[in-house]
């Protein structure tokens, strides 16, 4: 259902949509209206401010969450880390299949307990991370139950079960609150990964 009724830029009335002008600036009761508004630089001003906050907005949260935003790099350096440093040349942590110094990059991959969300808290910690051949992590889906297994050996029931917990967990802006916070974690690992 269309709208019946718009606002005209000048005043802020609403008026039927017919009834009013349309110029490349908004829409206006009148002409009169229209040269008015342009007249009147505070106006301007204030759009202008409001325009170029929100796009900051909308930009502080895709340089958080979008492709090669600073999750995304944190990811990266992360994984990297993982793989050349933590936990380097140990077998898939479910199936035990050994790495070989002729593997490609992508024969072993950083395997999450807790499936990877872009806003889940657990994304970046080290406990659930390991070195996962492609067969178990892509294909079967991670493997679930016998990672959680092999997790149960390694450091317990207590700290699986916490884990799994979504409520024993702040949210990743709690964590980060600031890109900045990002920014540092994303230097620290990126000096382990050396």
């Amino acid at each position: 259902m269309p709208v019946a009724k718009l606002k005209c830029k000048c005043h802020g009335e609403y008026q039927q949509r017919e009834n009013l002008i349309t110029t490349p600036k908004g829409k206006f009761c009148s002409y009169n209206d229209a040269i008015e508004w342009s007249k009147n630089p505070t106006k301007k001003r204030k759009e202008k401010a409001f325009n170029s906050e929100t796009k900051r907005l909308k930009e502080s949260i895709k340089k958080r969450t979008g492709k090669g935003g600073h999750y995304d790099n944190l990811k990266i350096v992360l994984h990297k880390y993982i793989k050349h440093v933590l936990r380097k040349g140990e077998p898939c942590y479910t199936c035990d299949l050994p790495q070989k110094f002729g593997d490609s990059p992508q024969a072993f991959h950083v395997g999450h307990f807790i499936p990877q969300k872009h806003v889940d808290p657990r994304r970046f910690m080290l406990i659930n991370l390991r070195i996962q051949c492609y067969k178990c992590n892509t294909q079967n889906s991670g493997m679930r139950a016998e990672y959680r297994l092999r997790l149960i050996e390694e450091v317990g029931i207590d700290k699986v079960e916490w884990l799994e917990c979504d409520v024993n967990h702040k949210s990743l802006n709690e964590q980060y609150p600031e890109v900045s916070d990002i920014k540092d974690e994303t230097s620290r690992y990126r000096a382990l990964a050396k």
